[in-house]
């Protein structure tokens, strides 16, 4: 299986390198691993200029032509993905942050949904729970399921025996959990869609409909879907997902856009 290790530091064998260095010896543990390492320091992107054509038009009309697709692709080709960042001042870099706002289109159009994520950050001491809250929020609506995050504490000086060996401990718990999602899916042993996951699928399919004269690339995404891929939709599920969804709009029925006919 293949794992796509997107690094976010600016510093090329850094902290945030070392760590996956180190995760990656876990799962030498397990047969059938290959790790593929994108330094977003060495990807030629772009910032993002705020004009919404990938999120409402598509993201062929980006105007800028750099290595977004070529990652993009990387990401599809790749069964997970670790996503790693070092904390600068309580929340991802620079270089991470440019990267999730140049893929704006993903949190609209999930691509990697039936994928696993495993979020990584290291930090002097401060920002760790809101720096991985924060990407696993992100790889969650890219469509992964993130099974395990680990954050890791590395400060500006030798580490005590107690810190390491604590580092090491988070460092293999998170392996293991991320090895076993995995293997679950490459097993098809988690093919049966939860009520949540379908009533936020629903709900963005809904809307798509609903604003498709503003948003023609998320209503082109959804029409033919019932659901981002094959899977076990329980009977239970889809009624009362539905039900849900109608009282759901109904009391948002003002944020809708406006009908001027």
């Amino acid at each position: 299986m293949k794992i796509l290790t997107i690094i976010g530091s600016p510093r090329k064998k850094g902290n945030s390198y070392l760590a996956v260095k180190e995760l990656e010896e876990e799962f030498k543990n397990h047969n059938d691993y290959e790790f593929e390492y994108l330094f977003l320091k060495d990807a030629h992107l772009e910032i993002c200029r705020g004009c919404f054509n990938c999120v409402s038009k598509g993201i062929d009309l980006c105007p800028l032509k750099d290595d977004r697709k070529t990652i993009h692709e990387k990401m599809e080709k790749s069964d997970g993905l670790v996503l790693v960042s070092p904390v600068y001042v309580m929340n991802v870099s620079a270089l991470m942050k440019n990267f999730i706002d140049r893929v704006a289109y993903l949190c609209h159009r999930p691509a990697y949904h039936g994928k696993k994520a495993l979020i990584l950050c290291t930090s002097g001491g401060s920002g760790i729970k809101e720096t991985l809250n924060y990407m696993e929020m992100i790889a969650g609506a890219w469509g992964y399921k993130v099974t395990s995050k680990c954050g890791l504490v590395t400060a500006p000086w030798p580490p005590t025996s107690s810190m390491e060996k604590k580092n090491t401990l988070n460092l293999e718990k998170s392996a293991l959990r991320f090895h076993e999602s995995l293997r679950s899916m490459k097993n098809n042993n988690d093919k049966k869609v939860s009520f949540k996951e379908y009533m936020g699928f629903l709900i963005f399919k809904n809307v798509s409909e609903n604003v498709k004269k503003y948003m023609p690339a998320d209503y082109d995404f959804y029409k033919n879907k019932d659901y981002y891929y094959p899977a076990k939709i329980g009977i239970i599920t889809k009624i009362g997902a539905r039900i849900i969804l109608k009282i759901l709009f109904f009391i948002m029925r003002d944020l809708g856009p406006r009908n001027d006919n």
